[in-house]
């Protein structure tokens, strides 16, 4: 009876985990967004230097701008920059990615995303594909290849570890792997430089999952 009792608990943490999927995947991808258009802002100003990135500033920027009336355009615009100078070479392929993944080509962005990785400029944009790519590969790559791919962005110290971590989380209640998602969730509530619409949803999923979920080591 009591194995019973435990596979129901399993199944609504489970439901509870494709809930909280449902509800804050697509929030967690759009504030993924707003960074890359914050490092392009950024890198695009330290990298202004020539007449030829200047250009591409142009184009990058028109076809960001333009995306919401014409993605097919805008795309064709940024593959135009793949093969030009960088930063925009990278913001371009991680452009392209976003919007296939924003059409709901979920395989052709993870696909792009993983494409972009090698060949990212600055190791921040690198690790930005890596992690955007895992998000758009969630529903089809194994647990392993996921946790793999997250780890080394998890590291303390790295600029995506809060994102990095709180994926590790969901790949975790994927694997049926309550109690390792439960400190991951703990790790993010406890941590302060942790982001605070991502440590509020830490201390949700914590409470969720049960118990204090502590990730104080003795």
């Amino acid at each position: 009876m009591a194995d019973i009792f435990q596979e129901v608990d399993e199944a609504l943490r489970q439901d509870r985990a494709k809930e909280w999927w449902q509800r804050y995947g697509n929030m967690v991808i759009g504030a993924a967004v707003v960074l890359i258009l914050a490092v392009a802002g950024w890198n695009g100003w330290n990298w202004y230097q020539t007449s030829e990135r200047s250009k591409a500033s142009i184009v990058f920027t028109g076809a960001v701008d333009g995306a919401a009336k014409d993605r097919t355009a805008a795309i064709t615009a940024l593959e135009k920059l793949t093969t030009g100078v960088e930063p925009y070479a990278s913001l371009a392929r991680l452009k392209i990615a976003q919007l296939k993944a924003e059409a709901g080509d979920h395989a052709a962005a993870a696909a792009a995303y993983a494409a972009a990785s090698p060949s990212a400029n600055a190791s921040d944009l690198k690790d930005l594909s890596v992690l955007m790519g895992v998000m758009q590969a969630f529903d089809t790559a194994s647990p392993d290849e996921l946790q793999a791919k997250l780890q080394p962005l998890a590291v303390q110290g790295q600029p995506w570890r809060p994102s990095a971590l709180e994926m590790m989380a969901v790949v975790a209640m994927k694997r049926n792997d309550t109690a390792a998602a439960r400190t991951l969730w703990a790790e993010l509530r406890d941590d302060t430089t942790t982001p605070p619409g991502l440590r509020e949803r830490a201390r949700e999923m914590a409470a969720i999952l049960g118990g204090d979920g502590s990730s104080k080591k003795n």
